[in-house]
């Protein structure tokens, strides 16, 4: 089971992760949210981040959502505890000295903008009610807490080659890979245009190039090509095709999107994916799993030596 500081960490979207550093930051003059939740090691935790995690009692088609007194308070428990564990790591951080660069944190920067223009990214942070300020603070607080876990992680995780193969011989099933079809389509608007183009292809002309020049959707793939597809994967409309020879072009086949050609161009038999294969994948999971593991314990440890207060008349009197 995911522990909940790892997962608010490292599974969570960034812009929720940004709201949750930056939400007592907005505005500057005190409020009554502004008043003091939690203490850790005399760094406070604000009524107003606090209240910024909590959903609006509102669901889909707005409809007002319901909860109990227990489950309200249950929530309010559970994400003043990860905001409690946010601040402990960031103190931790700043303890051991990690720094950072400012050409690994400009390249953040490039990363999250995304290609945006200055005034698009602008106005892209001003819809999520964020100034270029906080959420460049807030960035670099995310990398500073993620050099962390990876310094936490270090040398102290080793995953040997038996250990690989002793968990691929446990999940030998997850290493099942259906038939696999390999298809090339041309889409067109009508019966008679999709029949003329078979007797070109029939007498000589390159599907590629017809799919090119008289796909309806030439963007889907380059002439056509459609890749390694599993049953599941292929339409209904395309069954037949699984037994069809490779090299044959189909009748015309009609679908929602149009009349469609396609051609079968190689097959794959159903396979075990060898060691090899998913040896990567292999590893990067129990290197998770392992993460999680001590950074749990870590955690622990450092929560035992962080003094932390709560002020529980205000926690229970927020709702």
């Amino acid at each position: 089971m995911r522990h909940p500081g790892i997962r608010i960490l490292i599974s969570a979207p960034f812009w929720f992760l940004l709201l949750l550093l930056t939400s007592g930051c907005r505005q500057q003059k005190s409020t009554p949210l502004q008043a003091t939740v939690a203490l850790v090691n005399d760094e406070a935790v604000t009524l107003q981040e606090l209240s910024a995690l909590v959903p609006q009692n509102e669901g889909k088609g707005g409809k007002e959502m319901t909860a109990s007194a227990g489950e309200k308070g249950e929530l309010k428990r559970r994400l003043l505890d990860q905001l409690i564990e946010r601040k402990m790591l960031l103190q931790e951080a700043r303890r051991l000295k990690i720094e950072l660069t400012e050409r690994e944190v400009q390249q953040k920067f490039e990363e999250i903008r995304d290609g945006r223009e200055e005034a698009a990214f602008l106005e892209f942070l001003a819809e999520r009610k964020l100034t270029k300020e906080v959420w460049e603070k807030a960035t670099r607080e995310n990398l500073l807490i993620e050099r962390l876990l990876n310094q936490l992680a270090g040398d102290q995780i080793s995953i040997s080659e038996e250990e690989m193969r002793q968990y691929y011989e446990r999940h030998h099933e997850e290493w099942r890979e259906d038939e696999q079809i390999k298809l090339r389509q041309i889409v067109v608007k009508t019966e008679s245009e999709a029949e003329a183009l078979r007797q070109t292809l029939s007498e000589g002309a390159d599907f590629s190039q017809t799919a090119r020049l008289h796909s309806q959707f030439p963007q889907l793939g380059d002439g056509g090509d459609l890749g390694y597809l599993t049953r599941s994967e292929i339409p209904v409309e395309f069954d037949p095709l699984l037994q069809a020879e490779i090299g044959s072009v189909s009748p015309v086949i009609q679908t929602p999107f149009g009349f469609h050609l396609v051609k079968i161009e190689d097959r794959l038999p159903a396979r075990i994916l060898p060691f090899e294969e998913v040896r990567e994948k292999i590893h990067q999971t129990l290197l998770e799993e392992k993460r999680e593991v001590l950074f749990t314990q870590w955690i622990e440890k450092v929560r035992r030596t962080t003094e932390i207060k709560i002020n529980e008349e205000l926690l229970d009197k927020f709702s």
